[in-house]
This record gives structure tokens, sequence and C-alpha cells, in this order.
């Protein structure tokens, strides 16, 4: 048996390389070694490759008999939205070092696999089938996106692996269409439902608006999701929408559609835009002499969009599920800094929901006593006020999950929290 993979590689591609039909040859006796040669060499990787990993169960039994645990990270590493996708990894690292030198988790030690999706659905579907089959994961970390979440629900309900999603919002990601949970997929941020009903709530009970346009993303999951859900909370409430306009990803003008809705005369433009579009529809509405108010939701929390918008966004108000200003969160960033030379949420606040989804996954594990994909999966459903990074987490059978929501306002140099909702599912 071949020891080294990178030299079963070689052998692989020599014998795969012999071409019959352009190599033909007379001497029948040369030809049939060359066959046997390649379909022994062939039965001897298939047979290294079934001992060498840890076969996925499919039946989510424990897959493991040694003494490690796997996670998997499956996110953007490369590409623009790297900016999200490598602060989480290099949370889970920070965290999975720590816990190692601590004993590991559950008298197991924890193996880190990170994976890049490159922010496309489809690369989300072949990392996960590759983090379960070839790197034997028994839990799953990702997406934050809830397109690249929907694509990895699928695998997981497939080879039975729980994943947590970190920062993907949809409330598809853990329910179908028709309503019924994912079995095998979770979350630690607030859904869709959640954020779009406190922020909705916060703008006509509090800022007394009545009438808001929408100019959404129509190429994402998230964006069309929240926006859904904004406007059915504000027109149950009595407000009008009265204009929607939207943009596909990679758009930079805004002004056609800022000035569809200014003409609209809206209070105010709720704007589930990533920072960088928020930035330039901003910064264009005001040059078109635009004084609406603007809305958004969490996608908003981003330290640079004080860089990039400047004054054009001041005033403005969004909710998120994390308060960037709270000490609790100085050891955290400490940390971080010091490990990787920059700060963990100049791009965002997916840092604080990496930590967050490892909490949860720590406290199944340990709650279940079990690496078993079945057993976190189960853990995972009961999981309560495990202590993320600024708040206690708790996940419903349903999948929900109850944690804070938070109002800000956009400030001239920050983010200030002003009012604080628990959660109303209504039941």
């Amino acid at each position: 048996y071949l020891n080294d993979k990178d030299e079963t590689a070689f052998y692989i591609e020599k014998c795969c390389g012999f071409n019959f039909l352009r190599h033909r040859r007379t001497d029948m006796k040369r030809n049939l070694r060359k066959a046997f040669a390649f379909i022994l060499a062939l039965t001897m990787v298939v047979s290294l490759f079934a001992c060498g990993k840890k076969d996925a169960n499919p039946d989510g039994g424990d897959s493991s008999s040694d003494d490690t645990f796997t996670i998997a990270y499956i996110g953007p590493l490369t590409g623009e939205a790297s900016a999200w996708g490598t602060p989480e990894a290099n949370t889970l690292k920070l965290l999975v070092d720590q816990v190692n030198a601590e004993g590991g988790i559950a008298g197991k030690k924890v193996i880190l696999n990170t994976y890049d999706n490159r922010g496309d659905n489809v690369e989300t579907t072949n990392a996960a089938k590759k983090a379960i089959e070839v790197g034997g994961a028994d839990v799953i970390v990702g997406c934050n996106s809830s397109g690249a979440s929907l694509a990895l629900a699928s695998v997981c309900e497939e080879y039975k692996v729980p994943s947590v999603a970190t920062c993907a919002t949809n409330s598809k990601v853990t329910e179908d269409d028709n309503g019924n949970v994912r079995e095998w997929t979770f979350r630690v941020c607030l859904a869709d439902p959640a954020l779009g009903n406190v922020m909705a709530k916060y703008a006509y009970d509090e800022l007394g608006l009545r009438r808001i346009g929408i100019l959404k993303e129509i190429s994402s999951d998230y964006s069309v999701g929240i926006s859904d859900n904004f406007s059915d909370t504000f027109t149950s409430l009595g407000g009008e929408i009265v204009g929607v306009e939207s943009y596909t990803a990679g758009d930079v003008d805004f002004r056609a559609q800022m000035t569809a809705l200014h003409q609209k005369t809206p209070d105010a433009l709720f704007l589930p835009m990533t920072y960088k579009e928020l930035a330039l529809a901003t910064v264009q509405a005001r040059d078109l002499g635009m004084d609406e108010l603007f809305l958004g939701p969490d996608c908003w929390m981003a330290e640079d969009i004080f860089d990039l918008a400047g004054s054009a966004i001041t005033g403005s108000y969004f909710v998120c599920t994390v308060d960037g200003n709270d000490s609790q969160l100085d050891s955290f960033k400490a940390m971080y800094e010091e490990a990787y030379h920059e700060p963990c949420d100049g791009a965002g606040q997916n840092a604080y929901f990496a930590y967050d989804a490892f909490v949860v996954i720590k406290q199944a594990v340990e709650s279940a006593g079990s690496t078993a994909p079945k057993d976190i999966r189960d853990a995972l459903e009961t999981v309560e006020n495990a202590q993320g990074l600024t708040t206690p987490i708790t996940i419903r059978k349903d999948h929900k999950v109850i944690r804070s929501a938070i109002i800000f306002r956009v400030d001239a140099e920050k983010f200030e929290a002003i009012d604080t909702y628990m959660v109303d599912y209504g039941d």
C-alpha cells in the first residue's frame, strides 16, 4: 500500500495517462500487462482511500473511531466576499487552538478544516461534499449568506451532518417552502422575520414613519427576504410601501432607482444592502438632493462604512444583534488583533457570529457526550443560554433563535445602540 497520498495521485496520473487507442500495439501481451497494471493501481488507490478517511455515515451515526472531532468551515476565503469569510475562519482557528490547549471538547482533539466556497452556491455544494466525504466532518460551520446556506442545507440533509449558519438570515435556511423545519440546519443569528419585524415596528411606532420605499438586491436571497419581512410587518401596522426598486450584485450606479423612489415622496428608504453598495447608494442620493431618512438591517454593521459613506448615512437607523461597542467584546477583539494584526470587525460582525456558532456547537457536543452527527443535531435543538460573546443564545426545537435585537443609530463616527428588543415569535 502507498503511504503518501501525493505519491498515490502520481501513480493514478501515470496509469490514467495510458491511452489504448493512441498507443495501440500489435503485441497483445504488452497491452494486457499495461491494462492489468492500471487496474491493479486503481484497486490499490481505492483501498487506500477507503481505509484512510473517516467514512460518512448515511444514518448520522458516529463515523469516527479515533479521538478527534472534526469541524468544517465553509465560506468565502477568496474574492471580494472574503472580507466576511476570512474573519470567520480566523476566529474558529483561534477557538480551536484554545480548546485543544485545554483538552479539547468532550475529551477529543478538535480538527478544523476550512473550505473556500468563493461566495458561490455551486462551490458550496462541492465544498460540503468534500468536507464530509473526504474531510470526515462531524459538523459544519457555515454559511454566512442565505443562498449558500440553502445550498449547504441540501447536502447536510443528504449526508445527515448538521450545520450551523453564522449570518444567514433568510427564514428558508432552517425551514422549507412548506414551513417544515430543516432537520440538519441551524443558525446563531436572528432570521429575517425577526429582524424585519423589529425594524418595521421601530420605524412605525418610535420614528412615526408611514410611507417607506425599498431598494433591494434582486439577486440576493437575503436582501429579498428581509425586504419582504419588513414590508409585511410595516403594512400590517398601517404603513404604506410606496415603491420598490431593485438592482443586481456588482451595480455601482443607483441614481435611477433613488430618483424613482424619491418621486414617490417617502418618509424613509429601507436599504438592505452590503456596506460598499450602501455607501455608493446613500452618497449618490445625497448628491441628488434627497433628504429621506435611511433604514437598514444587520448587514449595515461594518466600521468601514464611516470612511466610505461619510455624512451621507449619519442619522440613519438599522437593526442588528451585536453591539460592536459592547465592552464584553474587548478581550476577544484584542486576542484577534494580536493574532492577525488587523481588527476583526472592519467589514462586519462575522467574527462574532463565528464565535457564537462555536460556543453553541461546543455546548451541544458536551451535552450529548458524543461527536456523532446525529447526537450533535439532537443536542443543538436543546441548546439553552449558551454564552455567546455578548448575549445568551437559545435554540428552539423549530430551530428559531432566541437572542436580543438592537436598534442602532449611525452617528458621525460610531454606531450608537439606542434600544433593545427581545424577539417575540408570537407563540
